[in-house]
């Protein structure tokens, strides 16, 4: 004898299950490909910057900006940002600059993929087959 278990799944029922499935599939997809390397990217950017900019005394360089800033003097303002950069040591430059891009670039990227996650979640939770 052949002991067989139908099961009747109305339509309704089938893309409810599969629209809860893909969620799931959708959310793992994000969490593994967009969230973890993104975070752990932006966590070693962001370190690297921090210390990066700890050394080259940034505190003092945004002060003295202010102040030429506070007085209009837009060419001593000019002069100063150029001074500080050739000052700079180029090893320090080329790392804080490359954190910050990584930063950005990577930033930008899961902030993006996000929100197409969301919205994209949210157009499925709210179109027409979902609603009945």
């Amino acid at each position: 004898m052949e002991n067989k278990n139908n099961i009747n799944w109305s339509e309704h029922e089938l893309d409810d299950l599969k629209s809860r499935v893909l969620r799931r599939v959708h959310f793992i997809w994000f969490m593994r490909k967009v969230f973890v390397p993104a975070s752990f990217v932006i966590a070693v950017s962001g370190t690297v910057l921090y210390y990066a900019i700890k050394a080259q005394h940034v505190a003092v360089i945004i002060e003295n900006l202010s102040a030429r800033m506070a007085s209009l003097d837009l060419l001593g303002l000019v002069k100063y940002i150029l001074v500080a950069v050739q000052k700079t040591e180029w090893d320090l430059f080329a790392i804080s600059a490359s954190a910050t891009l990584l930063a950005l670039y990577f930033g930008r990227k899961l902030v993006r993929e996000s929100i197409n996650y969301w919205t994209r979640t949210a157009r499925m939770a709210f179109s027409q087959k979902n609603i009945r």
